[in-house]
């Protein structure tokens, strides 16, 4: 199965998170290979592929934090030979088997990837159906009112934002505080998070 790399309100949500990745990039053979510690695996594989070219990422274990992701790729990179590019000269399901072993001897739990994405689209989806409802009873007639507002105020001074860029806003800050403070929240309260400060010229 191909390897799923998040984007949109899936990147968001683990990024809000604050969980790592340790990832393992191939070429499309599968040797030789790199391990890293990623934060975001699409700025990553995009990172990956300016420097080499037809790179893919393969495999990707999930951490609680970018500090032991980064301690795990560095172990494994430590213990597996590299080639004279300085990558892994071995395949990435031997690259594999050696986080997992590295994880096991640091009784360090990793979330398998395909097994994260399955929460994170899972929480994503929650996350737009409260917004959804809250929408249809007119809970968010405010939000309405706050970027037909915000909007006139921005184009005072050459700014702007559209509606779609301003529903994204929303969901992230509603999935913020959902991670957070474990409450799925569609209220006023979330104003300052949506629709930045203008300073208008004078």
């Amino acid at each position: 199965m191909e390897f799923e790399i998040p984007h949109g309100a899936e990147r968001e949500y683990l990024i809000i998170f604050g969980v790592a990745a340790v990832y393992i990039g191939t070429s499309p053979i599968g040797e030789p290979c790199i391990v890293g510690a990623t934060r975001d695996l699409n700025l990553t594989l995009r990172g990956m592929q300016r420097k080499w070219l037809r790179s893919e990422i393969s495999c990707a274990y999930w951490v609680k934090d970018r500090d032991i992701a980064e301690a795990i790729a560095v172990e494994v990179s430590g213990v597996l030979p590299h080639d004279q590019d300085g990558r892994l000269a071995v395949r990435a399901e031997t690259a594999a088997r050696q986080i997992e072993t590295v994880a096991r001897d640091w009784h360090i739990p990793l979330t398998n990837h395909d097994a994260a994405m399955a929460r994170v689209k899972s929480a994503v989806r929650h996350v737009q159906e409260v917004i959804d409802a809250a929408n249809k009873t007119g809970q968010l007639a405010w939000f309405n009112t706050a970027y037909r507002a915000w909007r006139l105020d921005a184009k005072k001074i050459g700014a702007g934002m559209s509606y779609a860029e301003a529903r994204a806003r929303l969901r992230k800050a509603v999935t913020k505080r959902l991670i957070t403070l474990d409450v799925l929240d569609c209220s006023e309260t979330l104003l300052a998070e949506i629709f930045p400060a203008l300073t208008l010229a004078r």
